[in-house]
C-alpha cells in the first residue's frame, strides 16, 4: 500500500472515530452544562458531597461515576473533562472510573459466562473505593 492509501485509510478510520466519541462526548457536556447553569449540579454537590469528600472530590464528581457506569467510559470522560477539578482529583476519578466502569452492563455478562455477578461486581467496587481512598491519602 502506498502513502497515500495509508494516509487515506488511516484519516478515514480516524474520522469515523471520532464521530463515535462526539456522539456521546458533546451530549455529554451539555447535559453537565444544563445542569450547572440550572442549579441542579449544586443540589447534587452538596447531597454527595460528604460521600465524596472521602475520597478529596467535591460532590458533583459522583455525576462521572454514575455516567461511566450507566452509559459509557467515554460519557464519563467528558463529564470529567466539564467539571472544574485539580490534576489530583481528575486523577483520582480518572482511576476509580476506569477500575468501575461499565457495572450495569458488564456484570449480567460475567454471570452468564459462569462468574459469580455479585462478587465481581463488590470486588470492582471495593478496588475502587479503595484506590481512590489511597491515591487521596497517598498524593502530597
Amino acid at each position: 500500500m502506498d502513502l497515500r492509501a495509508t494516509t487515506l485509510k488511516g484519516t478515514s478510520a480516524g474520522l469515523r472515530v471520532l464521530w463515535e466519541l462526539a456522539k456521546v462526548m458533546i451530549p455529554a457536556v451539555m447535559v453537565v452544562t444544563v445542569l450547572d447553569r440550572s442549579g441542579i449540579l449544586d443540589d447534587v454537590s452538596r447531597w454527595l458531597g460528604p460521600v465524596m469528600g472521602i475520597f478529596g472530590l467535591p460532590g458533583e464528581s459522583a455525576l462521572v461515576l454514575v455516567t461511566a457506569n450507566f452509559v459509557t467510559t467515554y460519557a464519563g470522560l467528558a463529564i470529567l473533562m466539564a467539571l472544574d477539578l485539580t490534576l489530583k482529583q481528575k486523577s483520582i476519578l480518572g482511576a476509580m472510573m476506569l477500575i468501575c466502569h461499565g457495572a450495569v452492563s458488564e456484570t449480567p455478562l460475567l454471570a452468564k459466562a459462569g462468574a459469580s455477578g455479585t462478587w465481581v461486581l463488590v470486588t470492582r467496587i471495593l478496588a475502587m473505593v479503595l484506590a481512590g481512598l489511597l491515591m487521596n491519602w497517598l498524593w502530597p
